[in-house]
């Protein structure tokens, strides 16, 4: 309901800071696509790393 009432005001403002066009992460970050995608399979390989240190992991759906 809020989302109704205060469209009018709120989505041309919102609608103004996303007009970027046909733009990809490495364009908006100007760096070299593949780097891009280095520094992402990096960051993955972390995020999983650190998970599986802390045991964030279901403990029902372990083998026994």
């Amino acid at each position: 309901m809020i989302y109704g009432l205060t469209y009018q005001q709120v989505f041309p403002q919102i609608s103004a800071l996303a007009k970027l066009g046909n733009v990809v992460m490495p364009d908006l970050w100007n760096l070299n696509p593949y780097l891009f995608i280095v520094l992402f399979a990096l960051i993955t390989v972390l995020l999983f790393y650190l998970i599986d240190r802390a045991g964030l992991f279901r403990k029902d759906k372990l083998a026994k």
